[in-house]
């Protein structure tokens, strides 16, 4: 090879303040899911610049970019980032944050996209490489996305099931990714878990009543929501630790006042688990507490499923190689390993289609999601996480051992659509 690694790492220890403030820039434009215009338009600026083919209105918001040759058959490497941001504050003061660290996600991928086309080496192995910068991660501002669904402008609520089910991942044989953590005392973790989830909506429908004199004609509602969660709280202790399976409802609505027997009550939970099996499992059981909740006290019931994300499920191979290029900088003491984690993510969704790796990287101060997320160490979060990124590519397009793919991905893609998106 003419082309080596430490040539990739040279070119960005001298182009990394420019990386640096790529991520400043998108730091400070923080937008909430589908709503992500600004930062569309600083990536394709971004590209269009540096020569690189991209292509925005991806899953509406979303922003494609293109190097190498797609048509030939050479190992086909996606570059996946999350691109919107949080809610955090309360009342007049709620405001968009990016306090989940997508913002450096982004920077990171699009950078890595520049020095891997200035450097050759796909010229030199064949393969192509795609960055995909994808809308609305984030679970929120779910009345918005059913209003864009209802127009016809997504399908889904997350940016990367609308770009799976149109068929954007098809030609791709592997996904890079990688995301912030809170970790004080390592810098990188590697294969961590996220959980899968789904979103529950339950209702119970009683009978309105005069709560003073006319009672017992009523059938109270809110009765059986208080019902439901003292049983759920017992249902909970079936559940071994391992399925890290988490169910925590609220109640969001509740009918009648003070002196009427509330004739409605509605609860809104999301149902996680670690594995598709254990939140499946845990779905059915939540399904059957409620009803037979509402059957003991003469009520009704009805429940609202809202498709979320499948757990994550890391190429093992992919991590090998990750592991090797986080290790070229910085000692193993200095990696966190299988981190067990309770947040969800849609990068779950692709990893059961697609060989994928997500890692992690430290470097904040503050909480996720929280209005005090500020990043602390610009070294590590940009430029030791674009070292590791160039380092997996170049190990990935030099050694064709080294190139896995899933055979069976139109099995896979069509159980998805069908089984989990409901198509």
């Amino acid at each position: 090879m003419k082309i080596k690694k430490q040539m990739l790492t040279d070119s960005l220890e001298k182009q990394k303040q420019e990386l640096k403030e790529l991520g400043r820039t998108l730091f400070a434009c923080p937008e909430v899911g589908f709503r992500e215009e600004k930062t569309s338009a600083h990536l394709l600026s971004f590209f269009q610049k540096n020569g690189i083919s991209c292509q925005g209105n991806q899953s509406l918001t979303g922003v494609r970019a293109d190097i190498g040759d797609r048509n030939g058959s050479g190992y086909h490497i996606a570059l996946v980032a999350d691109m919107d941001a949080v809610y955090a504050g309360n009342g007049d003061k709620k405001q968009a944050i990016h306090a989940c660290g997508h913002s450096i996600q982004v920077a990171d991928m699009a950078f890595s996209m520049k020095l891997i086309k200035e450097s050759g080496l796909l010229d030199e192995t064949g393969g192509s490489v795609t960055f995909i910068a994808t809308p609305a991660e984030e679970f929120i501002d779910l009345d918005y996305r059913k209003a864009l669904v209802q127009a016809g402008k997504v399908r889904f609520f997350s940016g990367k099931q609308n770009l799976i089910a149109d068929g954007f991942f098809d030609d791709m044989d592997c996904i890079l990714s990688a995301h912030v953590n809170s970790e004080e005392h390592t810098l990188f973790d590697i294969g961590s878990s996220l959980t899968g989830f789904t979103k529950k909506r339950i209702i119970f429908t009683g009978q309105a009543a005069h709560s003073g004199a006319l009672a017992h004609q009523g059938r109270n509602a809110m009765h059986g929501a208080a019902l439901f969660i003292n049983a759920l709280s017992f249902l909970k202790e079936q559940f071994p630790p391992e399925k890290g399976i988490h169910i925590a409802p609220i109640i969001t609505a509740c009918s009648g006042s003070v002196n009427t027997v509330p004739d409605q009550a509605v609860l809104e939970t999301y149902i996680r688990a670690n594995t598709l099996s254990s939140l499946l499992e845990a779905c059915q059981s939540l399904d059957d507490c409620a009803n037979h909740c509402a059957l003991a006290l003469k009520l009704k019931s009805s429940i609202e499923n809202q498709t979320g994300y499948m757990p994550i499920q890391q190429s093992e191979p992919l991590l090998k190689v990750v592991f090797e290029n986080i290790l070229d900088v910085c000692p193993s003491e200095q990696i966190l390993k299988n981190l067990v984690s309770g947040a969800s993510g849609d990068i779950g969704d692709l990893s059961y289609l697609i060989p994928s790796v997500q890692f992690g990287f430290s470097g904040i101060e503050g909480q996720i999601h929280s209005a005090n997320f500020t990043i602390r160490d610009e070294e590590n979060v940009y430029t030791n996480v674009v070292r590791v990124v160039l380092g997996t590519i170049y190990d990935l397009l030099t050694r064709k051992e080294l190139q896995i793919k899933y055979d069976d991905y139109d099995v896979r893609k069509n159980a998805y659509l069908t089984d989990w998106l409901g198509i």
